[in-house]
């Protein structure tokens, strides 16, 4: 197997949905806001999404009362080349007819599209896009272009295992509804701050930087999403972005919940699953002290049956205390 192979299916299982079975019966009515999100535009802008579950999530949508388009050039057994998803992705956000591009799922491949879209043309329409995981890079991307208007939440692979809360603040998100509800964080490095967001998973907020696709952090907020799994990928990902310079002039860092990982995982025991978790809060703390701005943890988001969206263009603030509002 070659290299660059061998590391997409490595991070394609580290960025796997919660291994959780889907419900029986799939309700995702209310998941988006009818009042402005009457049709929907699938895509796979990286990996693929098992057809038995795209064909799932896709009816469900349908009987939640959305119109639903699907892209003309999806592959379901293999990726599909650059060319045919770069179309995919400027065709479902170019059409008029339609509110929000979702995207089927994450895994790996949205980086592959950065140069090759028409992002004069994108500018031109502001789109909502939908997703997270490796879709990181597209949204990172969509704020240093200034199209669109990104949103980091769950991918339709996601909203199959998604609790209900989910679905309720994602429509609240979509909608722009004012004010959101307030989420309650932990703090690492107190203080208050405020601004607009950025960030997602840090394996692909490093790519992003590494590639020239990072969104300017100046004045943001830069949510993260780390694995429990992986402590040592997420020491060595904060030491790199660090040094990079990523954080210098950001409002604040706000951790995401600890996802546990891909579905293929060995189930961690009682005492594995506590040495991860003391592990990966010494990381936090120390990056905590190594920070000039506000570092708090808490919130629901990422690889995480509760995940709530980020709207990236929407102001946020957190007060001294560690309420986060917006």
């Amino acid at each position: 197997m070659k290299a660059r192979s061998f590391a997409a299916v490595v991070l394609g299982l580290a960025l796997g949905v919660a291994a959780q079975p889907p419900s029986a019966s799939l309700d995702l009515s209310g998941c988006f806001p009818t009042g402005c999100i009457r049709t929907v535009a699938l895509v796979m802008p990286a990996s693929i999404q098992a057809k038995r579950n795209f064909d799932r999530g896709k009816a469900a949508l349908e009987a939640a009362g959305y119109k639903v388009k699907v892209m003309p050039r999806l592959n379901f057994k293999k990726v599909a080349p650059v060319a045919d998803r770069v179309a995919d992705f400027e065709q479902a956000w170019m059409d008029p007819e339609v509110d929000l591009v979702l995207c089927a799922r994450g895994g790996v491949g949205a980086e592959d599209l950065l140069d090759k879209l028409d992002w004069a043309k994108l500018r031109t329409r502001k789109q909502r896009v939908l997703g997270f995981s490796n879709i990181t890079m597209l949204l990172n991307a969509m704020l240093k272009e200034k199209a669109g208007r990104p949103f980091s939440g769950p991918t339709l692979s996601q909203l199959i295992y998604a609790r209900p809360e989910t679905f309720k603040w994602l429509s609240k998100a979509l909608a722009e509804e004012k004010p959101m509800p307030d989420v309650k964080l932990r703090p690492l490095r107190p203080g208050a701050c405020s601004g607009l967001a950025c960030g997602g998973h840090i394996s692909l907020v490093l790519k992003g930087v590494q590639m020239g696709w990072a969104a300017d952090t100046k004045d943001r907020i830069v949510f993260l999403e780390t694995s429990i799994r992986e402590p040592s990928s997420v020491r060595a990902s904060l030491d790199e972005l660090v040094k990079s310079g990523y954080f210098k002039d950001c409002a604040g860092v706000v951790f995401g919940d600890l996802a546990a990982g891909g579905p293929n995982r060995k189930k961690l025991t009682g005492a594995e699953l506590a040495a991860a978790r003391a592990e990966m809060a010494q990381i936090r703390k120390d990056f905590a002290a190594r920070m000039t701005c506000p570092v708090y943890e808490g919130y629901p988001y990422g690889h995480v049956p509760k995940s709530f969206a980020i709207d990236f263009l929407r102001p946020k603030s957190i007060t001294a205390d560690g309420i986060l509002k917006q």
